[in-house]
């Protein structure tokens, strides 16, 4: 999940237009999420400076929350949405801060120190590593001096982060789910094959995790015509509504099934099945 802060470098007089920098645009992070059960409690994160400049991160942990179209947004910004329990009392990690040169990596070590007692239930909080500007980012003294006198020199420096989720589960996992209201979509710009939307229904305790897959055909001659990896939803909402474009249109007489299979707790697991005619 990427976001992006705002720094700005302001000089006297009135606004001029903003010079736009990028920074951190080749960050990337692996794995894509990490969970602790009573069996799971260190793992390994990597952060990887794929650019052709030295880099420097940040890493922290930020509670996020998922709202009913997907999207996951800090707490902060959503003081008001349903959140599951933080889980930042439990994580311990190592280093803070990483310096990197062009193409290398370094390993985020993470532990996790259990609730005490029988405090079942999953908890979550998610590892943001940010990108921050070189000390060189910004106008030089010529640069500044070359300015119009009367106006502002502006400097936007957009700094990308990546987070992952961190859950810690306690107890028994209670991953199940649904699937409901699905439809196909007419073919349109950008979906020139049509698409299928559908609503996610998380049924147990526990989040879900996992990837849509959309079939055509039986046995031997079944394919696979659509495909959505790493599809969650998370305790604090019940359903999410997703569409999954479709690679080749389902003609008339055919018939669509819907799996959503687990990525999670029971690889590979049918959590739930839909089917739909072609049209």
């Amino acid at each position: 999940m990427f976001k992006a802060a705002i720094a700005a470098a302001v000089l006297t007089g009135l606004f001029a237009a903003p010079a736009l920098a990028q920074v951190g645009a080749d960050l990337n992070i692996s794995p894509r999420r990490v969970t602790f059960d009573e069996s799971e409690r260190a793992a390994t994160v990597y952060v990887f400076n794929q650019g052709d400049e030295p880099a420097t991160y940040t890493v922290e942990l930020v509670d996020r929350v998922m709202q009913p179209d997907g999207q996951i947004v800090a707490a902060a910004d959503a003081p008001r949405a349903p959140r599951s329990p933080s889980a930042q009392p439990f994580i311990q990690y190592t280093p803070r801060r990483v310096m990197l040169e062009p193409k290398q990596s370094q390993v985020i070590r993470v532990r996790v120190r259990p609730p005490e007692g029988d405090a079942a239930g999953e908890y979550r909080t998610h590892l943001t590593v940010t990108a921050l500007p070189p000390e060189n980012n910004g106008f030089t003294a010529e640069q500044a001096a070359a300015a119009d006198p009367n106006g502002v020199a502006l400097q936007v420096t957009a700094l990308f982060s990546v987070s992952i989720p961190l859950i810690v589960r306690q107890g028994d996992i209670d991953a199940r789910a649904a699937i409901e209201n699905a439809e196909i979509m007419p073919a349109s710009q950008g979906l020139p094959n049509g698409a299928v939307r559908l609503d996610l229904v998380r049924l147990g305790l526990n989040s879900v995790y996992g990837d849509l897959e959309l079939h055509v055909g039986q046995g031997a001659n079944d394919r696979v015509v659509g495909l959505v990896r790493g599809v969650a939803v998370y305790p604090e909402i019940d359903r999410r509504t997703l569409t999954a474009p479709l690679a080749e249109a389902v003609a008339a007489g055919e018939t669509l099934r819907i799996v959503y299979r687990d990525d999670d707790a029971h690889v590979g697991a049918e959590l739930a099945t839909a089917s739909l005619p072609g049209s």
